[in-house]
C-alpha cells in the first residue's frame, strides 16, 4: 500500500516523486529541487532525467551509487565544474529501493531523511549532508547506504521539504520538521 500526497504550490514545480519497477526491486524518491515555479520545474527535468539514467547505469541497484552517479550527471549537465560556473542549483533526495525477494528496504538520502514505524516506534534516518550537484567542489564524498529488514506492518515515510517549510498559523512561522 503506498500513497502521494502532491500539491505544488505553482502549475510546475521545483519537488517531484519518482518511482520505478523491476521484477526484483520497487525505486521510489521524493526529491526537492533548488527554486519554484519554471526555474524548479527545470531542475525537475534535469533531475528526472539523470535519475532515470542513473537507475539504468548502476547494477544491481544499490540507492548510494544511484546518488553519487545523479550527482556526476546533474554536474555535468549544469557544468557546474567548468571554471566560472554560476550555477549553484541542484536537489535534495530520499531515494529508496526495495529489494521484493529479500524482503529488504535500502535507503540513501541527500538532505532528506528516511523516517519508518515498527511496531508503533518513530525512526529517522538522516540522509548525508551533501546535495545533489548545486556546488563547484573537486572532491566530494559518497553516499551513504542504509538497509533495513522489512517486517509485516512496518510503515515508510519519504518526502520534499513542501510541508514544512509552509508558513501559517496565527504567527506565520514555518510548520517545521518536528511538527510534521
Amino acid at each position: 500500500e503506498s500513497f502521494i500526497i502532491y500539491l505544488p504550490k505553482d502549475i510546475v514545480s521545483g519537488d517531484f516523486y519518482w518511482v520505478t519497477e523491476t521484477e526484483e526491486h520497487i525505486n521510489f524518491a521524493a526529491v526537492d529541487c533548488t527554486g519554484h515555479g519554471v526555474p524548479g520545474a527545470f531542475m525537475s527535468l534535469v533531475g528526472n532525467n539523470n535519475l532515470n539514467m542513473a537507475v539504468r547505469n548502476v547494477k544491481p541497484v544499490k540507492p548510494s551509487q544511484i546518488l553519487d552517479e545523479l550527482n556526476r550527471g546533474v554536474v555535468q549537465v549544469l557544468r557546474q565544474k567548468d571554471e566560472g560556473s554560476e550555477i549553484r542549483d541542484g536537489m535534495d533526495i530520499a531515494l529508496c529501493s526495495i529489494d521484493k525477494t529479500r524482503k529488504t528496504l535500502q535507503f540513501s538520502g541527500a538532505y532528506r531523511p528516511l523516517y519508518f514505524i515498527r511496531n508503533g516506534e518513530l525512526s529517522e534516518i538522516k540522509g548525508d549532508k551533501n546535495a545533489i550537484g548545486g556546488s563547484v567542489m573537486k572532491k566530494r564524498k559518497n553516499y551513504t547506504n542504509h538497509e533495513i529488514e522489512l517486517q509485516s506492518g512496518d510503515c515508510i515515510y519519504i518526502f520534499s521539504d513542501g510541508f514544512t517549510d509552509q508558513f501559517g498559523g496565527p504567527k506565520g512561522k514555518k510548520f517545521m520538521p518536528k511538527r510534521l
